[in-house]
């Protein structure tokens, strides 16, 4: 049932929602998104487990009132203090796109305090690279002032259409989502951000370069649609090779937002991998 939001800090209080009862199961959504992305899978879950999802700060309705930057780091304390404040111990957690780079640098900071971790659709930096392009070298290629001049100039959402068709000319398929309706609700979705709310959000994933995959330790799922982007596909390749107990499998019939876009095999797979490596 939806709960209140509760302060983490003077300048943020952090909206959550948690149905059932069982092992916690914190679903993080990705970048200029919401917890309602995740409503397929809180159905499937919560007969079973205790879910958990949340706004990730300057998004949906967790208020920001602060004016510092953010940051991936700072997103990953603000999750490990709702799971204080929820007594939600030894969680598992789901996150997807930004959420699973959010996921797998908690995992990383705290391996002992996480059960089980799935990663879905999801990088170990950005741009989704073999290796990470060091801050000189991202401010020499795609120079921040030079993003956030185009932004300011043409919107979110000419923006974002723009990435959309770039990616799709790349690829030769649909990548966001195959669904019609998917696509629409994410685009409606980013749709809410005004411009510097939308950049805060772009500087912190422009900024983070990566975590130490080597010191996750909880047993990891990593998934991707099918349509995935194939440099999202390799990263998520790549992370399961570095994961000591990682395995990666493909969800059919999807893109990017693959808990969306095929939830049936999406929730298979994780339920399959929660019974079989981290409830036995």
């Amino acid at each position: 049932m939806p709960s209140t939001p509760r302060p983490r800090a003077e300048d943020a209080a952090t909206y959550y929602e948690t149905q059932g009862d069982g092992r916690p199961i914190v679903f993080v959504h990705g970048g200029w998104s919401s917890s309602e992305m995740w409503a397929p899978q809180v159905q499937s879950f919560a007969e079973e487990y205790r879910t958990i999802t949340y706004d990730v700060r300057g998004h949906g309705r967790t208020t920001d009132s602060g004016s510092e930057p953010y940051s991936i780091e700072r997103f990953v304390e603000d999750l490990r203090a709702l799971i204080g404040t929820l007594d939600a111990e030894d969680p598992v957690l789901c996150g997807l796109s930004m959420g699973g780079i959010i996921a797998q640098t908690y995992a990383a900071r705290y391996p002992e305090d996480v059960a089980g971790l799935v990663l879905a659709d999801t990088t170990r930096w950005i741009p989704p690279l073999p290796i990470p392009l060091s801050g000189f070298q991202k401010q020499t290629l795609f120079p921040k002032p030079v993003v956030h001049s185009y932004i300011r100039a043409i919107g979110v959402e000419a923006y974002f259409q723009q990435l959309l068709m770039g990616i799709q000319a790349i690829e030769g398929h649909q990548w966001l989502a195959l669904t019609p309706e998917i696509r629409e609700f994410a685009i409606e979705e980013i749709g809410e951000f005004d411009v510097e709310s939308y950049l805060r959000i772009f500087d912190a994933l422009y900024d983070f370069e990566g975590c130490d995959l080597g010191a996750i330790t909880a047993p990891t799922l990593v998934l991707a649609g099918d349509h995935e982007a194939s440099a999202v596909r390799e990263q998520s390749e790549r992370m399961a090779a570095i994961i000591e107990d990682a395995r990666m499998e493909t969800i059919l019939d999807a893109g990017h937002l693959a808990n969306l876009d095929n939830p049936g095999a999406f929730d298979d797979r994780v339920e399959h991998f929660l019974h079989e490596r981290v409830e036995q």
